[in-house]
């Protein structure tokens, strides 16, 4: 699929033959594509219409989450779900964790057993699997890798100064492994978080923790990504940690936005994970105004968290039906159309 025109010009996901038609003209005005990030797994295609009907709209990406296992032996792939994405006519992107769960608690797959190819038997069959089920998904490795709360490869206590270093080294390790299996048909997102914790300026011991520090490569990755949520005021020192307030969507993007667009301007960049509190604020206009956002930016697209979890992210929350006529108007109708396959 790599001809020699594709390296002067975008070649659309929908060569892959994926259920969208080809679109390849030059848009105008365009709108980014509306996407939803579903807690839980695996998703069925009952469930994926039951979202779509609480939305009000039609999400054209889905985003999932699955954690690694804790021995190689143990993983899985998922199929079923990949399946249900793309019968329900979305693109799946799945968000792949290197962590497990053991006695009720998260465990980082250190990035030393990644590494000395502990778990290689696993990223090949995994690698494998994806080349023959053949139609194409996005993989979000290891996101919001800037987070101490996920610290990727390492404990919680020695997630610091070296972590970039691990984090780069990881990424390029399981690239590697899908290319030597020709799963052309996976593209590879790199997604941190809008803000770093501990942050590189706010905190005093922070100036390490860049997102582009952690940046594996042009030739690794196929697509930027970025997350943030407008927590309102929900959280307070007392209880969470931190006092919140109401913020605009460019306020809490904006940053993020221009460092990652510096770094690659030529890749395509998504918001995979967004959403907005309706406490303290307006949430209609909060929305309104992302969207006007993202337009200015011309970003490709935006995932909205629909779920009910540390606050309630539901997008019908706080929101009148006007909103989704809105959305309707404003956003385009295939993330495929507009996420385009760029070789290495």
């Amino acid at each position: 699929m790599r001809s020699s025109s594709a390296l002067t010009g975008l070649l659309l996901l929908t060569l892959w033959a994926m259920p969208y038609p080809v679109y390849a003209e030059t848009r105008t005005n365009p709108g980014p594509f509306f996407g939803a990030a579903l807690d839980g797994y695996p998703l069925t295609l009952e469930r994926l219409h039951a979202v779509e009907n609480d939305l009000g709209l039609t999400p054209s990406l889905i985003v999932f989450f699955l954690q690694w296992p804790a021995t190689p032996e143990t993983g899985h792939f998922p199929a079923e779900t990949l399946r249900a994405v793309e019968e329900f006519g979305a693109l799946p992107c799945l968000t792949w964790e290197p962590m497990y769960i053991q006695d009720g608690h998260e465990h980082a797959v250190l990035a030393q057993r990644i590494l000395d190819g502990e778990y290689d038997p696993f990223l090949r069959d995994f690698a494998r699997a994806a080349q023959t089920h053949g139609q194409p998904f996005l993989i979000r490795l290891a996101h919001e890798m800037n987070l101490s709360r996920y610290h990727w490869g390492t404990t919680a206590e020695a997630y610091g100064p070296e972590s970039p270093g691990l984090y780069r080294r990881m990424f390029r390790h399981v690239v590697d492994i899908f290319r030597q299996k020709a799963a052309d048909n996976v593209l590879f997102v790199f997604c941190p978080n809008a803000e770093s914790v501990p942050h590189p300026v706010w905190t005093d011991h922070g100036a390490w923790n860049t997102a582009s520090a952690y940046y594996p490569g042009h030739d690794v990755v196929d697509i930027l990504g970025m997350d943030g949520y407008n927590w309102g005021t929900t959280q307070n020192r007392a209880e969470h940690g931190w006092d919140s307030s109401f913020r605009s969507f460019a306020d809490i993007m904006g940053p993020i936005r221009e460092e990652l667009t510096i770094l690659a301007p030529d890749k395509p960049l998504v918001v995979f994970e967004t959403a907005s509190t309706d406490r303290g604020g307006d949430k209609n206009l909060w929305i309104r105004d992302a969207v006007k956002a993202m337009k200015d930016w011309a970003l490709a697209g935006f995932v909205w968290f629909e779920a009910d979890k540390e606050v309630d992210w539901r997008l019908a929350t706080g929101t009148d039906p006007s909103l989704i006529d809105f959305l309707k108007s404003d956003i385009d109708c295939r993330a495929a159309q507009v996420i385009p396959f760029q070789p290495r």
